[in-house]
């Protein structure tokens, strides 16, 4: 009995019993996105991406702002580029898109097309921590 009970509280640490079986990418917001994607991605620069574009859908300008690299996330020209982009693209961004990859570097150039879109939206990724670390943000400061 004491053993059974031992097994137990070992599985129980391990999430054995958590009932959230939410698959990541649907807490972010991800799974719904109509997405294709040419050129050469990491994963770091997809997932970037694909949260770039989860916002912008939802028109969550503030969200798109968190996801920010540099500049000041709360300052005035990140906030006016996030509630821009959610103005111009968000309802090109219910369709399918493609995102075109530049070659993967600290600094990722990518071209998001929209089916039936107003056009194409040019964003620039920027690498967070060291040279080693799959992990970017996107330049919403204008000036840059």
């Amino acid at each position: 009995m004491a053993a059974a009970l031992a097994a137990v509280l070992a599985l129980g640490g391990c999430g054995v019993f958590d009932t959230d079986k939410t698959p990541q990418r649907a807490k972010d917001g991800i799974t719904g996105l109509q997405l294709s994607v040419t050129g050469m991605p990491t994963p770091g620069s997809l997932s970037a991406v694909e949260h770039v574009l989860a916002r912008i859908q939802s028109r969550d300008a503030d969200g798109l702002a968190e996801l920010a690299e540099g500049g000041d996330r709360n300052g005035g020209t990140v906030k006016e580029t996030a509630r821009s982009w959610v103005k111009t693209w968000g309802d090109a961004a219910q369709k399918p898109m493609t995102a075109d990859f530049s070659e993967p570097d600290r600094s990722v150039s990518v071209e998001v097309t929209f089916e039936g879109g107003p056009g194409t939206l040019s964003m620039t990724l920027r690498g967070k921590g060291d040279d080693n670390e799959d992990a970017y943000g996107v330049v919403l400061d204008e000036g840059k």
